[in-house]
């Protein structure tokens, strides 16, 4: 049987799915907690998205160096010494992945208790369901889940639209909102301090366009397509968290907003009430759930990956007739569930974009060096726009990890 393969809507699915997930419906909550000032926040969700697009010049330019590269794991390869690219793996396969997943299961879970209200232990059951019902799907047939990706996927770009606009349209928000009043007698250094700290909700919200590298092997086109989509999809989500994020603030006073865990409700119940706060609760639904499934496809190849290179049991890299790694699949299973039981979303959060930026900050550090030193030509990249974009993302990186310790 001929595997299947994806085409570019496939990995768009999967970029836009990965990206859209839980981050805009519950981390604008947590980051006015750190930064209580709207103007301010909106320029946090604008310099993350400029620092994410950053990200994908660098990546892609990566790309053109080594065109024999699959995904982040094999520029570590090529890079670095062996000892970093397997700590790269193992953080990747047990911290970064695994950890980004259990987060949006949780956003999944506190929006269906709006349905069925329920304590802790009830979530996180709702939890493991989930995770166990999409792995059950993705382990039998690659297509489906592909297709599932796709439709959900392009419901959630319609349900941010629909939020959107019934926020901001019928125009009863209060421009009064952005006033930065919670830090006028703050000082400098703890407003830098406090902007970097709310860049994480930001940046988690954003996080996940570089997912789709795992599958390049099954990509028509290989590489180009999936930086194709890496760009194309974080251009998307930039411009749809923009607009979002503004129309939560439009509606919400900063303290109704710090006061709310599920923030894109508490907004349609004071614009709207009636139905409309259930019918976005179902569309989140749709948004995270999608969202679980492209990091389960995109987590199981890279485990499988890391198996076939002897970093981990070959075991997790057998696959069935149709090329699906099925005991990558039911081992993912089985550590998700523990983290469910065992965690929180905030420490998932944290875990999982201090992980993410540590190494980038060490892949464009390694990438920067190479790139002046072999004095490289390469097709569609200019020399000073590249050292320019490879600095800023280091020095954003060593601030940005900074700040987790003070």
């Amino acid at each position: 049987m001929t595997p299947y393969k994806l085409n570019l809507i496939s990995c768009l699915g999967i970029v836009i799915g990965t990206i859209i997930g839980s981050g805009i419906f519950i981390v604008p909550s947590i980051m006015i907690q750190t930064l209580p000032s709207p103007g301010l926040i909106l320029l946090v969700w604008i310099f993350s998205a400029a620092i994410s697009i950053t990200g994908v010049y660098v990546i892609a330019g990566m790309g053109m160096a080594y065109p024999n590269a699959r995904d982040l794991s094999d520029y570590y390869r090529v890079m670095f010494p062996k000892w970093i690219a397997w700590i790269f793996n193992q953080v990747s396969v047990w911290i970064i992945n695994p950890c980004g997943s259990v987060a949006i299961a949780f956003v999944f879970a506190e929006y269906f208790s709006y349905f069925f209200p329920m304590g802790s232990l009830g979530i996180k059951g709702v939890d493991i369901v989930l995770v166990f019902l999409i792995t059950v799907m993705d382990a039998l047939n690659t297509k489906t889940g592909d297709r599932f990706q796709v439709l959900f996927t392009t419901v959630k770009v319609g349900a941010l639209i629909l939020l959107i606009g019934m926020l901001l349209l019928p125009g009863k928000g209060n421009i009064s909102n952005f006033q930065m009043t919670g830090i006028t007698d703050w000082n400098t250094l703890k407003i830098i301090g406090a902007f970097f700290a709310a860049s994480t909700g930001a940046l988690n919200a954003l996080d996940g366009w570089y997912m789709v590298s795992h599958v390049t092997p099954e990509v028509e086109g290989g590489v180009k397509t999936v930086k194709k989509a890496m760009i194309l999809g974080l251009l998307i989500c930039m411009a749809l968290y923009l607009l979002t994020a503004f129309a939560y603030q439009y509606i919400l006073t900063p303290e109704e907003m710090a006061s709310s865990k599920l923030v894109a409700i508490t907004a349609l119940e004071k614009e709207l009430g009636g139905m409309a706060p259930a019918i976005i609760a179902i569309m989140v639904l749709i948004s995270t759930g999608s969202c679980v499934n492209g990091n389960l496809i995109a987590s199981s190849r890279l485990m499988a990956s890391a198996a076939e290179q002897k970093m981990l049991p070959t075991i997790l890299a057998k696959k069935s007739k149709q090329n699906i790694p099925v005991n990558a699949f039911i081992v993912l299973f089985f550590y998700q569930s523990f983290l469910i039981l065992t965690g929180s979303y905030e420490l998932f959060l944290e875990m999982s974009v201090f992980s993410i930026w540590l190494f980038i900050t060490i892949l464009t550090a390694g990438f920067l060096k190479g790139f002046i030193k072999n004095n490289w030509s390469l097709e569609g990249i200019r020399r000073v726009p590249m050292i320019l974009a490879c600095t800023l993302l280091v020095v954003f990186g060593i601030i940005y990890l900074l700040n987790f310790f003070v």
